[in-house]
């Protein structure tokens, strides 16, 4: 039977206690940890099932395998640049602190994210639910409190700005809007810089989706409070909060 390629490669050593110790760590220490974290929350299924289609050739890398790695750059933050997945792909011990035997390079990082298209992007948003529904089973608070805000994505520094607008931090770049639970994103959408907090409706279909949601899939009676700033002070948001039975 032919190996299922479909899924990263288990290691073979596996985290068995988490002690103080007096020896000195480097800076990557945490990354073992933290891979070893991503498959015990049950993310890498949901990743395979929802992105596995970009997968054309088996001989690559499984996609779950490059979420991995991207995760793992992400939170190691020694730099932003793609370009840096070449020098890791050359450290041997960069491979062994993240448990893969082949690292990606920054074409492979490249051609995955030339593969994303609007609808995979939506993928994203039900991955980001998902964890916080899975969060939610978990930690059962008895009240659940949102917070609704945007950020500005500063490219001026940038040499390739495709799509970049004018923002009110008079800087040119991107405007998302975003909802959080304490440090947790519970969703998230792209938009273009010269976009203001409570654009069209994107804020209202938010809040609807997820407190349907909630009440649909955690408890329908757990109260729900959304905080946010001045740019959502609009008479249709509030209507809209009122009809969900929502705290503001």
């Amino acid at each position: 039977m032919a190996k299922d390629t479909r899924f990263r490669d288990k290691k073979e050593q596996k985290i068995s206690a988490i002690q103080p110790t007096d020896e000195r760590m480097t800076g990557r220490a945490g990354l073992a940890l933290f891979e070893a974290y991503i498959p015990s929350i049950q993310i890498l299924p949901l990743i395979d099932r929802w992105f596995g289609s970009m997968r054309k050739n088996s001989k690559g890398l499984a996609i779950t395998e490059l979420f991995v790695q991207l995760f793992c750059f992400f939170m190691d933050g020694t730099s932003r640049h793609i370009t840096w997945f070449d020098h890791l792909k050359a450290d041997e011990g960069y491979a062994g602190v993240i448990g893969s035997s082949n690292l990606a390079s920054s074409h492979t990082i490249k051609r995955l994210f030339s593969k994303f298209s609007f609808v995979r992007g939506y993928l994203f948003r039900r991955l980001l639910q998902h964890l916080f529904i899975w969060r939610l089973k978990i930690t059962k608070p008895k009240v659940i409190m949102l917070g609704m805000d945007t950020m500005v994505l500063d490219n001026d520094d940038a040499p390739k700005r495709h799509g970049v607008q004018p923002t009110y931090k008079k800087v040119k770049g991107f405007h998302p809007l975003q909802l959080n639970w304490g440090r947790f994103f519970v969703d998230a959408v792209f938009r273009g810089g010269k976009k203001h907090s409570n654009h069209g409706d994107t804020a209202d279909s938010m809040l609807v989706y997820i407190v349907e949601k909630i009440r649909k899939e955690y408890r329908p009676d757990v109260p729900i409070i959304v905080r946010m700033d001045a740019g959502f002070y609009d008479h249709e948001l509030f209507e809209i909060m009122e009809y969900l039975k929502i705290g503001y």
